[in-house]
């Protein structure tokens, strides 16, 4: 009986454990299906918690958006963001304190290099002055003195001299024909001289001055003057294409391109440049088949340095996108978003590289060490635009670099490849302000005059010649001789130093 009721002890004892174990696994199920239904709520809740973010900052930009219409409409924002001009800036920053604390002239205290005078050598004209001086008003005598010189420079201004030029006409005995000798300084039967054709072509297409202006300080006539500029172009054409051919040689060029002109229709001007070359085209289209005109179909030992205008993609050449811009635009993205710490932390990371990229060739540095270091430059900049991001913003900026890696890191290879096309344009700015104050041209014809005449006389003075000088040379030469090769009469290049 002991037995018995031992066994039946242990029995309940384990009913009860298994009853108890069996009620804790219902309650861990019912916790678990409730732990699996509040998960399922929170993974609902962030989701919707993630659509209002979403919308929250796409109405952000919206605002930021129609704050910028706003402004501009109410005339206090910059037209053309951080790209407007500082003439057409609507408000300018104060300069800071210490900059206005600086005042122009010599330095407090410091007694100045004097002035520089020049040697009997360098003078034009050495003028003696041995005037009588009136008596001392003491009643003594003067000594017989020392020379000294006395240093002026004197302007003489530019005026029209009026020549007659009287020659004998002679007739032959035999044939009957005439002949007459030559004008010194001027082309048959023209009226202007031509000095006064270079140097009024000088004034209008190298430094920009108005028609109208040159027209009115030299006396010529303005339709007399067009005509000048018309056969001047068509006598210099064959020049402009040997010029345009050379071109194609170069191994490294800026290009760049700005609105234009014509009879009020819209037109463009486009330059093509390094340190011996100045080529104008003026056309009435942007599209691509002007840069392949000036280029030819395929040149691909031509590195070509432009903005990331796509009229320049079709060219087979080698491409190097200006830094300057892209540094532009990350500078916009900032302005853009200025409460974003992602596209704040991006800007402030990828601003400094972009920078140095820029100014790496101007540190003088060896082909070796300038190839390491700017190799370093493009691992870094490369990193930053592989690294995941979130914002649009920087998505953007990234895949200009991830898309067009084979045409923004050219300027690794050699200091001589740039990282801006700054040089385009600086060179460009003078026929934008041309633009301004003349209106472009009037006629076909007049941008095809503006082109040659442009490529010419700019092309010459980059090479270190005086634009009229060599013009007046050159008119000089083909007055004595129609058949001149006006080409030879370029100053040459060596073409192994074509650059």
């Amino acid at each position: 009986m002991a037995i018995l009721s031992s066994a039946a002890r242990k029995g309940e004892e384990s009913a009860k454990l298994f009853d108890a174990e069996q009620n804790r696994r219902v309650e861990a199920v019912k916790k678990l299906s409730e732990v699996k239904v509040e998960l399922e709520y929170a993974r609902e809740e962030n989701k919707r918690l993630k659509m209002r973010i979403e919308e929250q900052e796409r109405l952000k930009r919206r605002i930021s958006e129609l704050e910028m219409l706003l402004e501009t409409r109410k005339a206090v924002a910059d037209p053309y963001g951080l790209s407007t001009p500082s003439s057409k800036r609507v408000t300018k920053i104060n300069s800071t304190e210490e900059n206005q604390s600086r005042r122009g002239g010599g330095r407090p205290g410091h007694r100045g290099s004097g002035r520089k005078a020049f040697s009997p050598e360098e003078a034009d004209r050495v003028v003696l002055i041995d005037d009588d001086i009136p008596p001392c008003g003491c009643g003594g005598e003067w000594d017989e003195g020392k020379i000294t010189d006395h240093s002026v420079f004197n302007f003489i201004p530019s005026r029209m001299e009026k020549v007659i030029y009287r020659k004998r006409m002679h007739t032959c005995l035999k044939c009957g024909r005439n002949a007459e000798s030559p004008t010194p300084g001027a082309m048959p039967n023209c009226l202007y001289s031509n000095s006064t054709v270079a140097n009024a072509l000088m004034e209008h297409y190298v430094h920009g001055t108005t028609a109208g202006g040159v027209t009115r300080r030299t006396g010529i006539g303005r339709g007399a003057f067009l005509g000048i500029a018309h056969r001047t172009a068509e006598m210099f054409r064959p020049a402009f294409e040997n010029i345009l051919a050379e071109l194609r040689l170069c191994h490294i060029l800026h290009a760049d391109e700005t609105g234009w002109t014509m009879d009020g229709a819209k037109a463009y001007a486009w330059l093509f440049a390094n340190k011996d070359f100045r080529v104008f085209l003026f056309r009435r289209t942007r599209a691509s088949s002007v840069p392949e005109e000036a280029l030819g179909d395929e040149n691909p030992e031509l590195v070509l340095v432009t903005d990331r205008y796509s009229g320049y993609s079709p060219l087979n050449v080698t491409h190097q996108y200006c830094f300057v811009h892209l540094l532009r635009d990350v500078k916009k993205e900032e302005k853009d978003f200025p409460k974003d710490l992602e596209v704040l932390s991006f800007a402030h990371e990828i601003k400094p590289l972009l920078s140095d990229a820029i100014h790496l060739r101007k540190m003088d540095l060896g082909p070796e060490e300038h190839t390491a270091r700017a190799g370093q430059i493009r691992v870094k900049i490369m990193e930053l635009c592989l690294r995941p991001a979130e914002h649009p913003a920087i998505q953007n900026i990234q895949c200009i670099f991830r898309e067009n890696h084979d045409r923004l890191f050219q300027w690794v290879r050699s200091p001589e490849i740039p990282a801006d096309n700054n040089y385009a344009e600086r060179e460009l700015r003078p026929t934008v302000i041309a633009r301004k104050i003349s209106f472009g041209s009037q006629s076909e014809r007049g941008m095809s005059t503006r082109e040659v005449l442009m490529t010419i006389l700019h092309t010459v003075r980059c090479r270190g010649h005086d634009p009229a000088v060599f013009l007046e040379k050159a008119l000089d030469k083909l007055a004595q001789g129609r058949n001149t090769d006006v080409s030879s009469l370029i100053p040459e290049i060596r073409l192994d130093k074509i650059a």
